[in-house]
Order: C-alpha cells, then structure tokens, then sequence
C-alpha cells in the first residue's frame, strides 16, 4: 500500500514538473542541483574594481545564490550538514502541499497535536480552517501547527516523514535527514547548500509566498468567537536596507532556532534593479546576529557582483 502511496506521490511531482507556470511546479528547473541547471540567464561577475575580500558573518555555515542561474557568489562550510531547527517546516509545507485535504476545511486541535519545547499558539479544542493552519505554521513558526497540519492530510506519522526524506531526494538534498515534523530533533539536519534547493522551490509556491509575506495576521478560532494574533519570526520582513543610495528588501524568509542549531534564516532579498539573491545562514550567533549576517550578505553580494 504505502508503496503506491509512493509510486503516486512521486509521479505527482514529476507531472506537475513539467508544469507550463514554473510558479505552479512544485520542481522548478531552477530547482535541480546547481551542477545540472541550464544557465540562460547572465552569469554575475565579480566587479573588476572591487578590493573588499568578504564580510565578517557569525553564522557557522552560509550561501548566496543567484536563483536564475544558480551560481553561487559567496559560501562558507555550505556542504556541513547542520541542524535546521524550523527550517524543517519548509519541507513539512512541501510534502503538506502534495495532500492538502482543502483549504477550507476545518480542524480541531487536540492535545496530541503540542510539543513540549515552545510556547504554543492555539490551544486544545481550537477549531480552524486548514489555511489558517499553514499559515501559522510558517508565520509565527507554531510546532503544534505543523503537527496538526501533517495529521490532516491522513497520512500517518511515520509516512509523512518519509516522504519528507523521499521529497528531499528528489531535490538533490544530499545531506539532508528528517525525522520529524517540526524542526525540534536535533536530528532533522542539511547544509546550507541543501537550504537553498529547498527554499527555492518552497518560495516558487503562491501560498507559501502568501504565508512568508505577512508580518502578522489574526486567526480565526471558528467555535470560540476569538482570533488569536500572530506574529512572523522573521523580524526584517520587507524592511529596506542600505546606504549610499542602495536599496535592498528582504521578500520572504524563515527562521529556525535551537541551542544545537543556534539561530538559522533562509530568505530572498531583492535589490532596486530586481536583481535577487537566494541566502541560507545556519548558525548564527543570536536572533540579531542572524538579520545581521543576512543584511551583510547581500549587500556585500550587491557591491561586489554585476549581471
């Protein structure tokens, strides 16, 4: 059974690769191993002028990618397999996407949903749309919300994380591991490498754009008469950053926290000439430091590369 359970998912993906809007497949060309891409789009350049040898960063490993071509214009220990923390909730979106029981339909949380580890979100008896659902899944980050997501779909516990690891195959996620839904084993592990290839398809995703663009948002609990308020995780969302008369704008990230991962952010920033830069930090010193390395990243990247 679970074998063509398998064999369905993965000829899903393969049909919906070949979509004609990349922005509907769930395996944009742009997502294949950065050794294998096509590259139609101009290369980035090191500008010929430029003396400055990189940027001081905390986060232990790192990557920026151009997304159209795929080169990689600035890395450190990309390939170092880390855990993610989080981040995980990106795959748990993608293989949630591949069995959506329906926007529109409700759920009620129960208490097998919680995980001890953060402070929760919803609470016991809640009743709210599956939308809703991803959506606080990927804005404020609520672990009880990545459960309950993967339970909705009826696949059992053990299935859904296996096409989590299955899905990550198809990426190329070579380093990649996930034992869970919600990014607090410390065994859910990838590079920085591997971030990226997933952040480039779960970004190419209408309602994950959706999800990672809003700052805040109220949910509606359905059979309680009350919303409960979140808040993103990701503390620059669409602020502009820069000087000198740059401007860069960070359009869509997420964040991942735990004391063996330290502080991760995978995001996409864009510069006033619509040139974007794919950036993966895992292990960043703090919150702050995390923004921070980001923030540095692409505006070194900007400065120093020209296509």
């Amino acid at each position: 059974m679970f074998q063509t359970v398998l064999n369905l998912f993965l000829a899903a993906v393969f049909l919906q690769a070949q979509a004609t809007n990349p922005a509907d497949a769930v395996m944009p060309a742009n997502s294949l191993p950065l050794a294998q891409q096509k590259i139609e789009a101009r290369l980035p350049e090191k500008a010929i002028d430029s003396e400055s040898l990189g940027v001081k960063i905390s986060a232990k490993s790192f990557i920026v990618v151009e997304p159209e071509t795929g080169a990689v214009l600035y890395e450190k220990n990309s390939q170092d397999c880390r855990p993610i923390a989080s981040l995980t909730k990106l795959m748990t979106a993608l293989v949630f996407l591949e069995h959506n029981p329906g926007w529109d339909k409700q759920y009620t949380m129960t208490a097998d949903d919680f995980r001890p580890g953060a402070k929760p979100i919803l609470a016991v008896g809640d009743t709210l749309t599956i939308r809703d659902l991803f959506y606080t899944m990927l804005i404020s980050s609520a672990n009880e919300a990545a459960v309950a997501l993967s339970k909705s779909t009826g696949l059992k516990s053990d299935d859904f994380v296996r096409q989590m690891n299955l899905y990550a195959k198809l990426l190329a996620m070579d380093s990649s591991r996930f034992n869970e839904t919600t990014g607090l084993s410390t065994d859910n592990k990838a590079s920085a490498e591997d971030v990226i290839k997933l952040i480039r398809v779960a970004f190419s995703h209408s309602e994950v754009r959706k999800a990672l663009s809003l700052k805040s948002y109220d949910v509606p609990i359905a059979n309680k008469r009350l919303s409960r308020h979140i808040d993103s995780t990701d503390k620059i969302l669409k602020a502009e950053f820069g000087y000198r008369g740059d401007s860069y704008k960070l359009e869509a990230g997420k964040t991942g926290t735990l004391p063996s991962a330290g502080y991760c952010f995978a995001s996409q920033v864009k510069d006033q000439n619509d040139r974007r830069l794919l950036i993966a930090v895992l292990g960043s010193s703090s919150t702050y430091d995390r923004f921070t390395d980001t923030k540095s990243l692409a505006y070194w990247v900007f400065n120093n590369f020209t296509w």
